[in-house]
């Protein structure tokens, strides 16, 4: 086929459509025998077409090298790219060379991208000089990262939002210092607060995010030029520049939560960061890779946009001790939320052990919220287990941790509390999910003191109800429900006999 193809273009038959047909073959079967057979007799031929007539030959003949990967036919791009006359081809040299080593021609490019900031653009040449515009931007940041902006904002006030899971509002502003506290006000899923000094919220564990709200919410219009208008306009630029330190533009990247679909999503996001660039000089660059901030914007159920900032350059030393995690390690905040809710139920002095405890995570952020006499991890997985030694290493805690089955795990003492992430259903039948949780607390109260108490993170909130019922010493203390769709349940259940 490949061979076909070539002679073809090579008689001038449909040399178009050919050479789309060779794309779309390369595409499928880029190393077989017979493309790399024909692969001097390709490479001769696409160079040759760089020269076409048609620009749409050009234009594939171009592509073609770069899905090639042949590096001699970096010049002979270049060249091309340079001579082009029609804008909508001159992107198409720059995905070829983006897929080479193109640093030869790093200069010429930055050359290249401050004409074009510089031009003016109109509804003719616009999308084509932007496409272009992206193009060597994100070739250039792929070989040269950009000097980040550190953040200073720490005592500007800030009007923020500080995003939680839904029913943690409460407790968030239950942490906060008191000095803030009374003006915080809890919003479904986050807590708003004017910050006189936004680093004194940076360290509470059970937020999820921070948004700043710089402009007035919600916009007026919401087509993509209104709504750049309404961002450029609010001061977004020296917004930033209040809060940073640091030279060159910012790079952002734009979070759109509307009902559009997928490729109208992606038209309006790109439309709307080429605008932002132009309206601010180029100060601000929208890069997908390479951000610092990130510009939400949400559509509410009346159609209206509103806009939030999130910015990626404040450090977050929350959770540095997580080295490692695996596919069930519970998310931290996640376990900062469950030591905050059952805090009345954490004692200084007890001996504490994780029966499933994964990474550690749990069992790190229960010691933080207070303090233990021991804490013990046991886990199945072998490298849950390693990791989690680092993570308790990297924490400055100790705890001991041991590979084995919990349910033939032995101690020479017994526990005062357990807390736990218990394993999800997965494939388990309703049988096997009874038999675990059966299993769980004949094991808890062999191994639990005479008065104790077990924190249980679960799925299934009806097989631990049976065995409550099945066994008298159990008491249910506490039920929270943390995530309804899920029907994930935090229960706080006594030991007492």
């Amino acid at each position: 086929m490949f061979r076909n193809y070539l002679d073809k273009i090579e008689r001038d038959e449909d040399v178009r459509k050919n050479l789309i047909e060779l794309r779309k073959l390369l595409k499928i079967e880029p190393g077989s025998a017979a493309w790399q057979r024909d692969r001097q007799r390709c490479l001769s031929l696409m160079l040759k077409l760089l020269k076409h007539e048609d620009a749409k030959v050009r234009k594939n003949a171009a592509l073609i090298l770069g899905e090639m990967g042949c590096q001699d036919a970096l010049d002979a791009l270049f060249y091309a790219y340079e001579c082009e006359e029609k804008l909508f081809v001159k992107s198409a040299y720059l995905t070829a060379m983006s897929q080479l080593d193109y640093r030869t021609y790093l200069n010429a490019f930055r050359e290249r991208m401050e004409e074009l900031m510089q031009m003016e653009m109109t509804p003719e040449n616009q999308k084509h000089l932007n496409e272009e515009l992206k193009l060597l931007r994100d070739m250039l940041l792929i070989v040269e990262k950009p000097v980040k902006h550190t953040f200073t904002g720490y005592s500007v006030p800030s009007e923020m939002i500080l995003l939680t899971s839904p029913g943690m509002e409460q407790l968030t502003i239950g942490v906060m210092p008191r000095n803030v506290r009374d003006a915080a006000k809890a919003m479904r899923g986050g807590v708003r607060i004017l910050a006189e000094r936004p680093g004194e919220l940076f360290g509470i564990r059970t937020v999820k995010g921070f948004m700043f709200r710089f402009c007035a919410n919600p916009l007026k219009a919401t087509d993509y030029q209104a709504v750049a208008a309404a961002i450029y306009s609010a001061g977004l630029t020296d917004y930033l520049k209040k809060r940073h330190e640091g030279d060159g533009p910012f790079y952002f990247r734009i979070d759109l939560r509307t009902k559009l679909v997928l490729n109208e999503k992606s038209q309006y996001v790109k439309r709307l960061g080429a605008e932002l660039e132009r309206l601010s000089g180029h100060h601000l660059q929208n890069s997908a890779s390479n951000y610092e901030c990130e510009l939400r914007i949400t559509e509410n159920k009346q159609g209206q946009y509103s806009v939030y900032l999130i910015l990626h350059t404040i450090a977050d030393s929350r959770f540095s001790y997580r080295r490692n995690a695996i596919a069930t390690s519970m998310h931290p905040v996640k376990a900062a939320e469950v030591v905050s809710i059952v805090s009345e139920y954490l004692a200084d002095d007890a001996d504490v052990l994780d029966p499933f405890c994964g990474t550690a995570t749990l069992l790190i952020e229960r010691y933080r919220k207070k303090k233990a006499a021991h804490l013990y991890g046991v886990d199945i997985f072998g490298e849950a287990i390693d990791k989690a030694r680092e993570n308790a290493s990297a924490a400055g805690e100790l705890i001991h941790f041991i590979h084995r089955d919990f349910f033939d795990f032995r101690h020479e003492y017994k526990f005062d509390e357990i807390i736990t992430n218990m394993p999800v259903r997965g494939r388990m039948t309703k049988e096997e999910l009874d038999h675990l949780y059966k299993s769980f607390f004949d094991k808890a109260l062999e191994i639990l003191q005479r008065e104790a108490v077990i924190i249980m993170y679960t799925q299934e909130l009806g097989f631990v109800k049976k065995q409550i019922r099945l066994h008298t010493q159990l008491h249910l203390l506490q039920e929270t429900c943390m995530q309804t769709k899920t029907g994930f349940y935090l229960l706080v259940i006594g030991v007492k006999r």
